[in-house]
């Protein structure tokens, strides 16, 4: 799930300096914490917020104007009109991907660190 969020400027720096004090992205400290904050242990109160609450909240918020993208004219001719692209970077898609695996390794430790396991 992708999940944009807008912070206050105190609450990302804050954000980014815990995250470069572990040598972690500011996602993965945000992904992080986010977790952390989620898992709880005891049953919540009733006026507690659960994750279902939410995205519940989340889902009733209205859409950012800035973030609706609309274009004129029908789907159907913007693909027949859109042109495919070919290029494929072996080298930098193999760079990419071994981020992507760097950064699931620091997550699972993590949370072997967070569940005591190490």
């Amino acid at each position: 799930m992708t999940l944009t969020i807008s912070l206050t400027g105190d609450v990302q720096v804050k954000l980014e300096k815990r995250a470069k004090e572990i040598q972690w992205s500011v996602e993965q400290m945000a992904t992080h914490l986010l977790n952390e904050a989620l898992s709880v242990t005891a049953k919540p109160s009733k006026d507690e917020l659960t994750p279902e609450k939410v995205v519940a909240r989340i889902l009733s918020l209205p859409p950012k104007p800035q973030n609706v993208r609309a274009s004129v004219g029908s789907l159907s001719d913007a693909l027949r009109e859109s042109k495919p692209d070919y290029t494929f970077d072996l080298d930098e898609w193999t760079k990419e991907w071994a981020a992507v695996e760097a950064e699931m390794k620091a997550i699972e430790q993590a949370d072997r660190l967070a569940d005591g396991l190490e």
